[in-house]
């Protein structure tokens, strides 16, 4: 039902733009060709009503007969995060981004996967006191599956964060409660008042990153509540992760909202909790804060949630 909403969702979008586009030609003409247009905005409008009120009918009867929520609570005493760090090009960043980390007594273990870089960014992250790892494949998405696939060797906690230094090991502090109600605590760079205003969280990111978050939390309805679909820095439970290792199959830059999407579509429980942000060191190879790349990197996310 919840995915029903979403395409008409979509419908209503298209029957609001056709609707738009035939009043723009009558006010370029002064001819009246808006009967099909209003019939198909009407159309659409009722299939969103439709959906809106079959969601709200089963999101509410899941509540009146207690499926809908059952709390987890299953804390880790002693908790071993295993840092899997991806890096491309970060000599700059990467050997303070791992003592950062290191410094945390509750992190076990770093990996840092380095992306093919051509620059010193192994050799800093092995002076920093952390494990590097070689991955071919080039992309976030396929660093980021082999960081996953690294710090499940080690301890009890993993925790998915780049290398560049954007991020706070502090908040790893924020993070590690809710692990105990939850499979995956995703981090959230949408809250303004602990982010700097030169990080790469312009408006238009933030605008769009809010959009597609609500896309995903409209096909989920009721599952989880949702801001930020491409924060990268994230804590899983290992027995979640080895649930949805398998069904990680995003190379790109689209591979955080590809992974909440799989959690979701497994039962995981997710929630988001707001980090601090700010400007990488170094410069970005990813999207930053191109207004293109990120146009083109949301367009794939929408695909990502639109298909069956």
């Amino acid at each position: 039902m919840a995915r029903l909403l979403l395409y008409s969702f979509f419908v209503f979008l298209a029957g609001c733009a056709l609707y738009a586009a035939y009043l723009a030609s009558w006010l370029a003409s002064q001819i009246f060709p808006l009967g099909p247009s209003s019939q198909a905005l009407v159309a659409a409008n009722w299939l969103f009503t439709a959906s809106v009120a079959g969601t709200l009918a089963d999101f509410c009867f899941g509540r009146i007969s207690g499926q809908s929520r059952t709390l987890r609570q299953e804390p880790i005493e002693k908790p071993q995060i295993s840092v899997g760090m991806t890096a491309y090009n970060d000599e700059t960043s990467i050997g303070g981004a791992v003592r950062d980390f290191s410094q945390l007594r509750e992190v076990a273990h770093i990996v840092v996967i380095d992306n093919n870089s051509v620059d010193g960014t192994a050799k800093a992250a092995r002076e920093a006191g952390a494990r590097v790892v070689q991955e071919k494949v080039q992309g976030y998405g396929a660093c980021a599956r082999r960081a996953l696939q690294e710090a499940l060797k080690e301890g009890n906690i993993i925790c998915l964060v780049e290398g560049d230094q954007t991020f706070f090991a502090s908040d790893l502090m924020k993070l590690l409660p809710y692990i105990e109600n939850v499979d995956m605590v995703v981090g959230t760079r949408t809250t303004m008042e602990i982010a700097t205003a030169d990080s790469q969280m312009t408006t238009f990111m933030q605008i769009g990153n809010l959009f597609v978050a609500k896309l995903v939390q409209l096909r989920y309805w009721g599952k989880l509540r949702l801001t930020d679909v491409g924060c990268t820095y994230r804590l899983i439970r290992p027995d979640a992760l080895q649930r949805i290792m398998g069904n990680l199959k995003e190379t790109g830059n689209d591979f955080s909202a590809h992974m909440i999407l799989v959690a979701l579509e497994h039962g995981l429980k997710v929630i988001e909790c707001p980090i601090a942000f700010r400007k990488r060191v170094g410069q970005s190879k990813g999207v930053g804060s191109d207004v293109i790349k990120g146009l083109q990197n949301g367009l794939r996310m929408i695909w990502l949630i639109a298909r069956p």
